[in-house]
């Protein structure tokens, strides 16, 4: 286990460094794009880039991120790119964690239930459905549920939640459903095939013969069973949650680390595309890195290997 660590943890610092490198050498590239001619060379900014990731990395030992300007006009100001991290970073998790709990707790027993009753219609119509989430564009989900809040306080004269900005509260709610839609049905439509596995086992029909209760054989090894494509499902999920986070933040207002990067980007910041986009590959690095420990712990026959 500890050497399967220790090889993930060299694979995150490689990883980390690329991220810092196609940081520098986007941004490069960016602010070159009005020079290009058919003949245009990139070998400069891959140069660029490569002195710029040694300096930023010597930085980052020291614990400097960089700086970012933020705020417009006589607002405007240099800020530490560890500050804005400080400040846009915990509410990006939060409804990060938020919309996964969600995903999980509904896709779940959602794709369960349908592999129960796989052999009837309701259950091909449910899968088919998720197919309807996992395409929608998450940009396309906000908009139908902002257009339809908007259409609802026309209707009624009041509001069921607002159409956007930050708050922990019913602010959370719009964020929320368009983060884990695609995830949602990503997890039902695993869930579905690991259950529809497993419940054709010999082993679900010899506990069936023994009289014990469907229920029980479901909590009790079904659920075990399947634990590892489920597990392979959150991982996806959070794949797809963090690919959509800044286009959902930046659509709905939300002040968080995805907004934050596309502002910088937009504003050709280098430093603070480095910095935002390490500590989002970060984020979903190790979160992958928790879910591998964890097949090995749930699935046996993983713990010898060495991948």
């Amino acid at each position: 286990m500890l050497r399967f660590v220790l090889r993930r943890l060299g694979f995150i610092i490689a990883v980390s460094l690329g991220i810092i490198f196609f940081a520098f050498f986007g941004i490069r590239l960016a602010g070159n794009s009005s020079a290009r001619t058919p003949d245009y060379n990139p070998l400069p900014a891959a140069r660029y880039a490569a002195t710029a990731t040694l300096d930023y990395v010597e930085r980052l030992a020291h614990g400097d991120l960089g700086m970012m300007q933020r705020g417009s006009g006589r607002l405007r100001r240099s800020v530490a790119v560890g500050e804005v991290l400080a400040d846009v970073y915990p509410k990006s998790i939060g409804l990060l964690a938020l919309a996964l709990v969600v995903s999980a707790g509904v896709g779940v027993p959602v794709g369960a239930w349908a592999a129960l009753r796989r052999r009837k219609a309701g259950s091909s119509w449910l899968m088919t459905l998720t197919l309807v989430g996992v395409s929608l564009p998450s940009f396309t989900a906000a908009a139908l549920l902002q257009i339809g809040e908007i259409y609802w306080f026309r209707t009624f004269g009041f509001r069921l939640v607002p159409v956007g900005g930050f708050g922990w509260d019913a602010h959370l709610v719009i964020p929320t459903l368009v983060l884990s839609a695609r995830p949602l049905a990503q997890l039902a439509r695993i869930a579905y095939m690991a259950f529809a596995e497993v419940l054709d086992e010999d082993y679900m029909r010899t506990a069936a013969a023994k009289g014990l209760l469907r229920r029980a054989i479901t909590l009790g090894h079904a659920y075990p069973n399947a634990a590892v494509p489920i597990l392979t499902g959150l991982g996806v999920s959070l794949r797809f949650s963090l690919a959509s986070l800044p286009v959902v933040e930046y659509f709905l207002g939300w002040p968080g680390i995805g907004a934050a990067l596309l502002d910088a980007i937009r504003q050709q910041q280098a430093q603070a595309v480095a910095g935002l986009a390490l500590a989002l590959g970060l984020t979903f690095m190790l979160v992958n890195l928790v879910l591998e420990v964890l097949y090995r712990v749930v699935d046996p026959r993983l713990k010898g290997q060495t991948l």
